[in-house]
C-alpha cells in the first residue's frame, strides 16, 4: 500500500468532536446497552477522546466562527497548519500566538500580532468556563496572583 497524499484533508478539534458526538448517538440509538456494537476499546477511545475535546475550546465553537475566522486569516502569511492550530487552541495572548506561528518575530510585526489576536478574540468569543481559570490574567495572559 502507498501513501498517495499524506494530509488530504486536515480537521479541526470541531470537526473531531462532531464526529464523535454524532457516532456516539447513534451508537446510542443502534443497539441497547447489553449488546455492544464496538469493542471495549474503541468505545474506550471515544469516551476520552469525547472527555478530552469537550473540555477544549472547541466545545463552544461553531462552524460560522470557523469559517470567519478561516477567511479573516485567510490574507496574512500563516500555514494552513498555523490556522488550524489557532482554531484549535484559540490563543488569546501574544505568547500563545508565538507557541504557534514558526518564526513569528520575523514574520510579522508586533502591530499585526496584535491584530490577530484581536481577531480571534473578536471572532472566537470565549466560554465563561474558559474565562475562569482561578486567577486574574495580565496583558500578556499570565496568570497573576
Amino acid at each position: 500500500m502507498e501513501v498517495v497524499d499524506r494530509q488530504a484533508a486536515l480537521i479541526s478539534n470541531y470537526e473531531a468532536l462532531l464526529v464523535l458526538r454524532e457516532e456516539d448517538e447513534r451508537h446510542k440509538e443502534s443497539r441497547p446497552r447489553s449488546q455492544t456494537k464496538y469493542s471495549e476499546n474503541v468505545t474506550t477511545l471515544m469516551f476520552e477522546a469525547l472527555e478530552y475535546l469537550n473540555n477544549t475550546p472547541c466545545s463552544s465553537q461553531s462552524a460560522d466562527q470557523i469559517i470567519a475566522l478561516k477567511q479573516q486569516l485567510g490574507g496574512l502569511d500563516l500555514t494552513k497548519a498555523e490556522i488550524m492550530q489557532i482554531i484549535n487552541h484559540r490563543p488569546k495572548s501574544l505568547v500563545e500566538l508565538h507557541l504557534i506561528v514558526e518564526e513569528c518575530d520575523e514574520r510579522f510585526s508586533v502591530e499585526e500580532l496584535e491584530r490577530i489576536v484581536e481577531t480571534i478574540l473578536e471572532t472566537l468569543p470565549y466560554g465563561e468556563a474558559e474565562n475562569d481559570d482561578g486567577g486574574d490574567q495580565n496583558s500578556d495572559g499570565m496568570v497573576v496572583e
